[in-house]
């Protein structure tokens, strides 16, 4: 069912962004990072693999418990009226978004990105029915 979802939400993306190439009106594959969602103890990493694409190609968003990547992969040069012998990369919008647990804390996701990897750490927060102890000091 998790897969019928996903494809779903890539459908409707899909349509929200025309595709700069059209082969004999059918629509040539778009670009669709893959990532990686990692969790350690204190945090979510989302790992995306972003070749050719700098920083401000990129756009984050965190809502709730959701993650959003947004972003556009352009040709690297201006390719109206050729044509193509092969095409085997992609180009176009794109948006990737990762549910995550309800214990992350939106306000305080970091980005980086380098090489072609996109690298965020979502913190989570601290967990409201933990036990902890409390110290009780002397007022003076």
């Amino acid at each position: 069912m998790e897969d019928f979802t996903e494809e779903m939400q890539r459908l409707i993306e899909d349509s929200s962004c025309p595709s700069p190439f059209v082969d004999s009106g059918r629509r040539i594959a778009r670009f669709r990072p893959v990532a990686d969602v990692i969790e350690a103890e204190d945090a979510f990493f989302v790992l995306v693999e972003l070749p050719g694409l700098e920083r401000d190609d990129v756009r984050l968003e965190a809502h709730g418990n959701e993650l959003a990547v947004f972003g556009e992969r352009k040709p690297p040069v201006n390719l109206e009226g050729t044509v193509f012998q092969a095409m085997e990369r992609s180009y176009g919008c794109f948006s990737r978004r990762f549910e995550l647990p309800e214990d992350i804390d939106p306000l305080a996701v970091t980005a980086s990105m380098k090489s072609g990897l996109l690298h965020v750490r979502v913190p989570k927060r601290a967990r409201r029915n933990q036990n902890r102890t409390i110290p009780v000091t002397v007022d003076e």
